[in-house]
């Protein structure tokens, strides 16, 4: 696991535990620490990570617990010092601080994200530019994320509704949480579906509604690895995929070789090779193939190939 990664759990766990969590209970079940070949090798990775969090102005606070009158030192991340009041400024307020970023010489991409985020909730009336549909702030960006953290470390089953990746299915889900994972910009949810019995992955923005804990408890399997089941692309993560099969010319063939050794392939005219990829999203299929240029075709199937066709076809005519 990315230290990042591990950061976020750490941070997230401690702002929704309900009591201190004692250095035994972070190393045991907050991904990320458990593979720390010891007890001395978990120490030094923690004190590494409790020094970075405070370092950029996280408040982990040492509180002491009686536990059989042996009292150990136990963290805990106070929710009142950790987020910031609303701040709630008037339109000529907000048009200063857009006039100031957009001066700025160098930064000023970052800054006008900054304004943005900050006047994000303004009317549209007051606001005709781009909106942010996410800020910076994780229990803000996807409020899924803290009951999921919750229920993983309590090691207690939940139930939500879900929105499917290829169509505006929305289905009720019951999940065994096993781990939450970073990727590609997004959160993804890996636990057992206790539908069919199967370990599966699922973006947390997709989430229709909140998360409710339901009866039961579970165990992780020993030798769970989250990251097994986010491997590839970003369009073959979901709990739904179908098979789609792309052409990559002779110019690519090398490229294949290197990024998809496993990948079933057929050979194809003119040194070309045709290969067959799990799709569970469309859309980040196309915005994958479009990166290639004209070196690689969408062949199958049907449907997918005309969505691409229709989203290059207003770049095409422009280029007649």
């Amino acid at each position: 696991m990315r230290r990042i990664e591990r950061l976020i759990n750490l941070v997230a766990a401690l702002l929704e535990t309900s009591r201190p969590m004692t250095a035994d209970d972070i190393r045991h079940k907050i991904a990320g620490y458990d593979e720390a070949a010891n007890f001395e090798a978990f120490r030094r990775m923690f004190e590494r990570d409790k020094d970075s969090l405070r370092n950029i102005g996280i408040p982990l606070e040492v509180v002491s617990v009686d536990a059989f009158e042996d009292r150990r030192e136990a963290y805990i991340i106070p929710k009142a010092r950790y987020y910031l009041p609303d701040i709630d400024f008037e339109p000529d307020e907000v048009a200063a601080l857009r006039i100031v970023a957009q001066s700025l010489v160098g930064g000023s991409e970052q800054a006008e994200s900054g304004v943005l985020k900050l006047s994000m909730d303004d009317p549209e009336e007051r606001w005709s530019g781009p909106r942010v549909r996410w800020g910076a702030d994780l229990a803000a960006e996807q409020p899924a994320l803290g009951p999921l953290y919750s229920a993983i470390i309590d090691r207690t089953p939940v139930a939500f509704r879900y929105r499917s990746a290829r169509s505006d299915d929305v289905r009720r889900r019951e999940i065994e949480p096993f781990g939450l994972l970073h990727r590609w910009g997004h959160w993804y949810l890996v636990g057992n579906d206790r539908g069919d019995g199967v370990v599966k992955s699922f973006k947390v923005a997709r989430i229709d509604k909140g998360v409710q804990r339901i009866d039961g408890s579970y165990e992780v399997p020993a030798d769970f690895n989250a990251s097994d089941h986010l491997a590839g692309e970003t369009f073959a993560l979901g709990d739904e995929t179908e098979s789609a099969t792309v052409r990559f010319d002779a110019s690519m063939r090398w490229w294949v070789e290197q990024n998809m050794p496993d990948a079933p392939r057929r050979e194809s005219s003119e040194g070309a090779l045709d290969i067959d990829l799990p799709v569970a999203n469309v859309d980040a299929l196309i915005s994958w193939l479009i990166g290639f240029g004209s070196s690689v075709e969408l062949i199958w199937p049907d449907d997918a190939r005309a969505k691409l066709l229709q989203h290059l076809e207003p770049h095409l005519q422009g280029a007649g």
